[in-house]
Formats: structure tokens, sequence, C-alpha cells
């Protein structure tokens, strides 16, 4: 650069009243989070069990310390499949399968802790921008690429309730002190295996101020393993064997009475 130039921008830099800042992130209370377990093994003795989450809320970025109060929302979300609905019908006087809905993409499990009932929390907008509550999950599009009926929906999230897969608690989260917090939730008999999310959210004021996400795995051991592996991945070769089986047994059977 000319020495000439260099002098030049210099003076424009050195004139009174003009100053330049850097500009400074803004500050904001952070998120710490985790969970009991990292990996759950489902063996042929499996009942449930019971996970706990839990954190801490960093006040070393905080603006004030005096800030608060906060709000903790917590999601455990299980691996996505689909799901097809059927609609019981009467035809002729007897009920069969009717109208059908195929949902490509929903959590095998699903459930939500809040601090307090989390629709107060934050608004709507807010909650459906992260999927928090039954009504924002997104399920996909059906196979014509069209939002599924509103009353096939309903049904889906009213059975995965059933079965124990959906769950909504609110004053679920308890905080110890003022900065540590807990929460626990059952994950049922049947519960899908594969990998799982955790999100824990930190609002004040119905505004996002931080979040962590951990996972954990869910899969079977042992002879269930070694099943599930065979039923879902080599359906014929599991066909083919538990027909050998069944055979097998009805050949030893018949032997055995026929000797008495």
């Amino acid at each position: 650069m000319p020495p000439a130039l260099l002098l030049a921008l210099l003076a424009v830099a050195l004139l009174p009243g003009r100053q330049t800042f850097a500009a400074e992130p803004q500050r904001a209370e952070q998120v710490q989070s985790d969970v009991s377990t990292r990996e759950i093994s489902i063996q042929s003795n499996f009942t449930g069990i019971e996970i706990v989450l839990f954190g801490s809320i960093d006040f070393t970025r905080a603006p004030s310390l005096d800030e608060g109060p906060y709000d903790v929302i917590m999601v455990i979300r299980g691996p996505n499949r689909p799901i097809v609905v059927r609609r019981q019908e009467r035809i002729a006087g007897l009920w069969m399968n009717g109208a059908s809905e195929t949902f490509p993409s929903v959590p095998g499990y699903y459930a939500v802790l809040a601090s307090r009932p989390f629709r107060a929390v934050a608004s709507e907008a807010v909650l459906k921008n992260l999927g928090i509550g039954f009504s924002n999950l997104d399920f996909g599009k059906t196979a014509e690429g069209e939002t599924a009926d509103d009353g096939f929906r309903a049904s889906l999230i009213r059975l995965q309730e059933e079965h124990g897969l959906f769950q909504e608690s609110d004053d679920a989260i308890s905080f110890i002190g003022r900065s540590l917090f807990r929460g626990s939730v059952q994950l049922p008999v049947n519960v899908p295996i594969g990998r799982y999310t955790t999100q824990v959210f930190l609002f004040r004021d119905g505004k996002l101020l931080s979040q962590s996400q951990n996972s954990l795995q869910v899969e079977k051991v042992g002879v269930e393993r070694v099943v599930y592996m065979l039923a879902f991945h080599y359906p014929f070769a599991y066909g083919l064997l538990a027909v050998l089986m069944a055979v097998s047994a009805g050949l030893l059977a018949w032997t055995v009475f026929r000797r008495e």
C-alpha cells in the first residue's frame, strides 16, 4: 500500500468523535443436562424402566444474577417409524377394516416433561417450531403428499397414549435450589429399540435462552436380539425356521404318544 494512502486512512481513523467498537455476543444463561443411563438392555424379564433427566443452569453468562424465574421443558423422543391407522366400519352387520391412513414418520416414543404447564411457558408458535407437544409433532406427508386427516391423526395419538408410548406431564420437573433441576419418565415394556434423543429447553419470560441434547440407546440382548434380528431383517429365514420348529415339535409329540 502506498505510504500516502496509509497516512490518509490513519488520519480518518483518528478524527475526533469517530470510535469503533467490537460487537459483543449477547449474554444469556446456559443449560447443561444429562441422563441417568445411556444404554438400556431389553431381556425376557424386562418390565419397563424409569430414566432420570437432570441438569443445571449456568449463570456465568447471565446478564444479571437477579434474572428469573426460569422454566424448563424436557423432550424424550424415540426413533421414527411408519404406522398405519385403520378405521373400523360396520359392513353388513360385521366390523371390518375400512379406510386407512399411513403416517410415515411417527416417533416410536415421545414424552414431554415441564416445570409447569408447558403451553403457558411459551407461545404456540415457539412450541410448534421446537416440536413440543402432541399437536406440534410432524408425522410426515401421506403417500399422496397431503396432510393426514385430523381424525386419523387424533386416533394415532390416542392409541400411542394408551400403549404408554406418548406422554405429556406438566409439573413433572422439580428444581433443587435455584440452578439444579430433575425429572423422570417411565419407558414401558413395549418401548421400541433404537436411538433416543433427550432435549432440555431453558425458558424465561416465554423466550428460549438455551437448549441441551443427549442420547441413549435401547437394544435387545441375548436370545431376544437374535429373534428380533431374524424377524425384522430376515423375515423369510425367520418364517422358515418357525415352520421347521413347529414341524419338529409335532413329530416329536407324535413319536412320544405313539410309543405310549
